[in-house]
């Protein structure tokens, strides 16, 4: 789904108790909008959630939100996204505007850029001086003297995690109602990509974040990805299936990004794993962890697929099982049959994120 599309006007609905605002329907979203701004068959453009806006006249008005788009409550109403006029050269439903209106994916600060450009800076006087010189001066004048401490995702080997989201795909809760689903908790944490290859007959391991493949060791951040990757011990994968072609991901936890589910050391928890290239069926997938003691995203329930769309947000209102004190962030829905998969995000969590 784009981050700001060219949506129609499903529903308009009133709020009890308000007399100037009102909620539209887009796709499988509810938004919060001026009373008599838009009217049911208008087109207009939609922005999601987890967003950013240009810093622009129009967007002022989440200054103070430091322009995030995210989940808010009006007058006991959720709201989520933005709906703004369609711009005036764009005219046909589903046209991708994302790029146009400068609008961009919100990031966790695990995901951000800067922070892999370089280490934190030391506390010790004259470590620190050397650097400021290094970084902003040195590395600044000679671009090539700075070692290359990433590098873009390897796309052509795996995709990006980033399951979408039911209210963007509606219509699977018809074409695939009947089908059975394996249900897991959705992690808080960050996402991480093991690769393993043989590289002239020794076993080479590559580190992946969600947006960005990692090689300096000695960065805080990076270094907390190596480990925990090591910890998990992917080898037993290689040696139960007899390849060396062999792909996980998960989801890495713990005190270094907000510890949301109160763990007491890094640790990862997978929800996928590809051999030879296949991403393995979530039911052999579960077998396979358990067999080789292999820790991942803990299910739910397998169940079958009979829900419209306010009780499957409705059933994802839930604790979050490592950490009942705090709510889950969500539920991740994948097909037995096909593997197709969509996340269900609790909005509790999401009105109570900072």
């Amino acid at each position: 789904m784009n981050l700001a599309s060219v949506q129609r006007i499903l529903n308009v609905t009133p709020i009890d108790g308000a007399d100037s605002i009102e909620t539209a329907h887009v796709l499988g979203w509810q938004v919060v909008i001026k009373k008599g701004e838009y009217k049911v068959g208008d087109l207009c453009t939609y922005i999601q959630i987890d967003t950013v806006v240009p810093e622009t006249e129009q967007f002022d008005f989440l200054r103070e939100r430091k322009y995030r788009v995210r989940t808010i409550k009006l007058r006991g109403q959720i709201s989520q996204g933005l709906i703004v006029p369609v711009p005036a050269f764009v005219y046909k439903e589903g046209d991708d505007v994302t790029e146009i209106m400068g609008i961009k994916k919100y990031e966790k600060q695990d995901n951000n850029p800067e922070r892999y450009e370089k280490p934190r800076v030391p506390k010790v006087w004259y470590k620190k001086l050397f650097y400021i010189v290094k970084y902003n001066y040195v590395y600044k004048a000679m671009p090539w003297l700075q070692k290359k401490t990433r590098s873009p995702f390897p796309k052509h080997l795996v995709g990006i995690t980033d399951e979408e989201r039911i209210q963007n795909m509606p219509s699977v809760l018809k074409t695939y109602a009947g089908k059975e689903f394996v249900v897991s908790y959705k992690l808080d944490g960050s996402s991480i990509t093991i690769i393993h290859n043989k590289v002239l007959g020794r076993s080479k391991f590559r580190i992946c974040s969600r947006r960005f493949e990692l090689h300096d060791k000695k960065n805080d951040w990076h270094r907390v990805f190596w480990n925990t990757a090591f910890n998990l011990e992917v080898i037993k994968l290689v040696n139960h299936f007899k390849t060396n072609d062999i792909i996980v991901q998960g989801e890495c936890i713990g005190k270094f990004n907000g510890n949301h589910h109160n763990q007491q050391t890094d640790s990862i928890r997978l929800f996928n794993i590809y051999v030879n290239g296949k991403r393995m069926n979530q039911q052999k997938f579960t077998h396979v962890c358990k067999l080789l003691c292999i820790p991942y995203c803990p299910v739910y329930k397998t169940t079958t697929l009979n829900h419209d769309l306010p009780s499957i947000l409705k059933e994802s209102e839930i604790k979050d099982v490592l950490n009942p004190a705090v709510e889950a962030e969500g539920l991740v829905w994948r097909c037995v049959e096909d593997n197709l998969s969509f996340k269900v995000i609790n909005n509790k969590y999401l009105l109570t994120e900072k």
